[in-house]
């Protein structure tokens, strides 16, 4: 009982160790010669499997891996159960048929029969010429199995010396670390940040670097994942935070110019009871008013437990701190995190437009992603700038913020006061204001009514930024689509440059509609022709109305109507009215239309011309008699004349003197009648007799 593990039936750990040491006693030159090896498995979330199915169902996944293992261990070998879903196997293979055998038990594990993918990671020690106790095996064993945790594609890893030097190097590293903080052997840098508009300094990051007095220069990369896992990050980030503190203290003391510092905060420091107080109680210490320290926090700092992240937030923006998102997209949640969380700055890693990899798609996903940030209302600053071109390309698509190589390396503290002293300083802005009666924001919300009625309901619509004479349209529905071509897609209209189906004429109408509405902030309006490739040109009636801007850049909702039918129909009733009135030139005759019910009456041009009467005469014919057109001794029996076209009789004439000059003219009216067979319009004319 005391030899044998409970569950499984096989050795324990301590049993294992005694019945290995006597088989490598037995042989060892065969141990020595790589002819053994041991393994260290675990199961994958093994927890999962007791809380789906239950502890019964647990135990007998365990038992059904130690008949495995005793199985492919043989004669020669051993296997125990250290704990949990842990094993650990000794066998005699070695090469080819050790490798194999490993495959064999993961493909036969994969075959549990529960509806649940059963996973096992492996780590494996060949023996060696180098005598050791069965322990220190295994732990090699353990070693190589750390390392092929998290690799989906090799389920399996061998040791290697290099794998021990790694761990080795962490402990020597874990053993310094309390010294070299008592002994301030850590040091802050100062990497500036500049607005590539006009190259003035607004800003720094606070960089950590350990100077050792016999090692020199460790690099970051090396001791700040250690800290992180070991959580001595913590006492790092308040002693940065502190020395930054201490150096804007000096500065105001000295007159020197500044700008804000922005120090780094890991996860690991806003779970620390009282972190929000601790900060303040430092800052308070040295007096330094809060716009010139800023606090940044890596996206995945937040991923988890974004809600708590958001209350740490609240309590910093109580205090006036400005808080950044850095590393912005290297995570899996970036949307979802500037939702939840309520950062004040985008930092945006320069990876996208590295060397390796497909760079015009990088630059979409940068200028997308700036193009949100000014939606939102966030400044973004771009780190790792290195080179001229990467910084115009930026500030081309409105990120004007630069952080790199490109203006300057992390500094020591001595050279950046200098740099204070001679350059030229400023301020971070938002990049773009929302007029405040519009809730924009909501435009990009899937879910919001804004988004149901933007889509469905009213008619096309378009958002586009215009800077610097250009459009770009950023968002349009499906009917704004429509309205142009139906064979067109959204794609097409986005990715077009909107203005090069104008002519020169229709370019300079729109622009003026453009610069109305900035000037006015209310909705103008324009009528245009344009023309797409390989179709007619289209008359379109557009609305706009400014919703945002900043320094160099507006932005506006617009809608748009297709009108090409009614401007079409229009010109050919004005072609058709040019023949009509040559027409009636020639005939001498006059016309109009009477409406029996509103009993107004729509005179021909030669009325307007010749009579004087407006477009439209209400309350007909007691205008024009007024007017003298009817003389009186005749204006009764024209009210009477008009009764009968009251009474229903389809077509009616008589001669009568009209205008002052009693000039004789014979009066002819046809009668239009409803289904009902009621009088609804009459067609008069009048021609001298």
């Amino acid at each position: 009982m005391i030899e044998n593990d409970p569950v499984t039936g096989l050795w324990t750990f301590r049993a294992f160790q005694t019945q290995v040491s006597k088989e490598i006693e037995r042989n060892p030159k065969g141990a020595a010669d790589g002819e053994y090896a041991i393994c260290y498995c675990d199961v994958l979330r093994f927890k999962m499997v007791n809380d789906m199915f239950g502890v019964e169902e647990g135990d007998k996944l365990l038992k059904f891996m130690a008949l495995l293992w005793k199985e492919y261990a043989g004669e020669e070998g051993e296997a125990c159960r250290v704990e949990a879903d842990r094993f650990v196997v000794f066998v005699h293979k070695k090469g080819e048929e050790l490798e194999q055998m490993i495959k064999d038990y993961l493909k036969a594990l994969s075959t549990y029969p529960i509806p649940y993918e059963i996973i096992c990671n492996i780590g494996v020690f060949v023996t060696t010429g180098e005598r050791m106790s069965v322990r220190a095996m295994v732990d090699r064993a353990i070693i190589a199995h750390a390392s092929a945790k998290g690799d989906f594609l090799n389920r399996y890893n061998f040791y290697s010396e290099s794998q021990r030097d790694a761990i080795l190097s962490e402990q020597e590293i874990v053993g310094m670390m309390i010294a070299a903080l008592e002994e301030k052997q850590f040091v802050v840098y100062y990497q500036p940040q500049y607005d590539h508009t006009n190259h003035m300094l607004v800003g720094s990051e606070a960089l950590v670097r350990w100077i050792h007095p016999k090692r020199g220069l460790i690099s970051p990369a090396k001791f700040i994942p250690i800290f992180e896992k070991n959580g001595f990050i913590t006492k790092v980030d308040m002693y940065v935070f502190e020395s930054v503190c201490e150096f804007q203290r000096r500065c105001i003391d000295n007159n020197t110019p500044m700008v804000p510092v922005s120090v780094n905060v890991s996860r690991r420091d806003i779970y620390q009871k009282d972190f929000v107080e601790n900060l303040e109680e430092i800052r308070r210490k040295y007096d330094v008013p809060v716009e010139y320290i800023r606090l940044e926090i890596t996206e995945s700092a937040v991923i988890g437990g974004p809600q708590y992240i958001s209350e740490v937030l609240d309590q910093l923006h109580k205090y006036g701190y400005v808080v950044e998102m850095d590393d912005f997209g290297s995570a899996y949640s970036s949307l979802n995190v500037l939702k939840s969380v309520p950062f004040d700055i985008l930092k945006l890693d320069m990876e996208f437009l590295s060397e390796e990899g497909n760079q015009k798609n990088g630059g979409i996903i940068v200028s997308s992603v700036i193009r949100m940030a000014k939606w939102l209302g966030f400044p973004v600053i771009a780190e790792g700038v290195e080179v001229p071109e990467q910084a115009d390309y930026l500030q081309s698509i409105g990120c004007r913020y630069i952080q790199g190589y490109l203006y300057a390396k992390p500094m020591p503290e001595s050279e950046y006061t200098a740099l204070l002293f001679e350059s030229n300083t400023g301020k971070t802005i938002p990049p773009m204001s929302l007029i405040d009666t519009m809730n924009a924001y909501d435009f990009w919300n899937p879910t919001s009514l804004e988004t149901l009625i933007f889509s469905n309901y009213v008619g096309g619509a378009a958002i586009f930024e215009y800077r610097n004479g250009k459009i770009e349209v950023l968002r349009a529905n499906k009917k704004y689509v429509s309205e142009i071509n139906n064979t067109l897609r959204e794609k097409d209209i986005i990715e077009d440059d909107p203005m090069r189906f104008f002519d020169e004429k229709n370019h300079r109408i729109y622009m003026e509609m453009i610069e109305r509405a900035i000037a006015s902030g209310e909705e103008e309006e324009c009528e245009t022709w344009r023309t797409y490739e390989g179709y007619e040109p289209v008359c379109l009636r557009s609305n706009v109305r400014m919703i945002g801007k900043s320094a160099d850049a507006y932005l506006f909702y617009g809608m748009i109507r297709n009108i090409t039918a009614e401007k079409k129909a229009m010109e050919e009733l004005m072609y058709r009215e040019k023949l009509f009135r040559a027409a009636s030139e020639q005939a001498n005759i006059y016309y109009w239309e009477y409406d029996v019910k509103t009993k107004d009456m729509v005179p021909c041009f030669r009325c307007k011309r010749d009579l004087h009467f407006p477009p439209v005469m209400q309350n007909y014919p007691e205008p024009a008699i007024e007017m003298g057109v009817f003389p009186p001794e005749v204006a009764d029996s024209y009210r009477q004349f008009m009764k009968r076209i009251e009474n229903g009789e389809p077509d009616i004439e008589m001669d009568i003197p009209l205008t002052k000059d009693h000039v004789m003219f014979h009066v002819h009216y046809t009668t239009e009648f409803d289904e009902e067979g009621k009088p609804v319009k009459a067609y008069g004319s009048a021609i001298p007799v």
